[in-house]
């Protein structure tokens, strides 16, 4: 090589690296979040604070969020026994219970999704590993309301809206469709966390295998003649509620052999004209 083009593929080492520079993960900073309707992979996702939360359904493996942080600012780590929600206020700590072999742990929700409505939650491969998890899996979710609250309390959730108060701290922007968020001010007078956001021990315990039946729910109504139409109407039956609150018919689907036929018959129900269908176990 000649001294010219030594002298020219030096200059332009710099540039090169320059290509190659990763981008640094921007600082976490955890705190509530609700944020707004979010879409899915067959319709919308609408959060809403709830602390009783208790569902069967199927759960997956969460995937690594693009930026490196999750929804609620912390930094996501596959080892973290953390997962993903599709509607619940972040952070949530809930219980994880395998149907199928009892295995039991607990999370930290910090993170929106899974994208698909045929599946209630999502664990880190962590969490994953730890419940037992080789597929999609049939789990029990029960939440901590008081370590729920304790979260949300402590991480700044915000107060009722009053519309004669201009807002302070900080104002958030979430995107609908890839869920990042930005940070607009910080009032320094804001009120600053009262909650260490640690994490949950890597941890298991035994219990009791349960239910592994599958059905595919298409609603919950208050009188026997509407959940009978919509039953009649998806090809399911109709079934006594035992949620209370006035809704005492379930219109439901199944029970199906293997998760492929449940997943099959969800989208026979929404193609139906029947939304917020999902897969349970019973």
């Amino acid at each position: 090589m000649s001294l010219r083009n030594y002298g020219a593929a030096l200059a332009l080492l710099p540039l090169l690296a320059a290509c190659h520079r990763e981008e640094p993960t921007p600082a976490a900073h955890p705190h509530y979040e609700l944020g707004s309707a979010w879409r899915g992979t067959h319709g919308w996702f609408y959060p809403n604070e709830q602390f009783d939360y208790h569902v069967t359904g199927l759960a997956t493996r969460q995937h690594a969020p693009a930026g490196g942080l999750v929804a609620d600012g912390e930094a996501w780590s596959a080892n973290g026994m953390t997962g993903a929600h599709q509607t619940l206020q972040l952070p949530a700590i809930v219980s994880v219970r395998n149907l199928l072999n009892g295995r039991i742990v607990r999370i930290r929700l910090t993170d929106r999704g899974p994208a698909d409505p045929g599946r209630i939650i999502a664990l880190s491969p962590k969490a994953a590993d730890l419940l037992g998890m080789t597929a999609d899996t049939p789990v029990e979710v029960t939440e901590d309301e008081a370590a729920s609250r304790s979260l949300a309390e402590g991480l700044g959730k915000p107060p009722a809206q009053n519309i004669s108060a201009a807002p302070v701290g900080e104002v958030r922007e979430t995107s609908l469709s890839d869920g990042s968020s930005r940070v607009y001010g910080n009032d320094s007078s804001a009120t600053a966390s009262s909650v260490a956001v640690g994490p949950l021990p890597a941890t298991w315990m035994q219990g009791s295998p349960g239910p592994s039946g599958l059905y595919v729910l298409m609603g919950i109504f208050s009188g026997h003649a509407t959940a009978a139409s919509v039953a009649m109407r998806c090809g399911g039956t109709v079934l006594h509620a035992s949620e209370g609150a006035g809704l005492e018919w379930r219109a439901v689907g199944g029970p199906y052999a293997d998760i492929a036929q449940a997943d099959a018959a969800l989208d026979r129900t929404r193609l139906c004209g029947v939304e917020g269908a999902r897969i349970i176990v019973e």
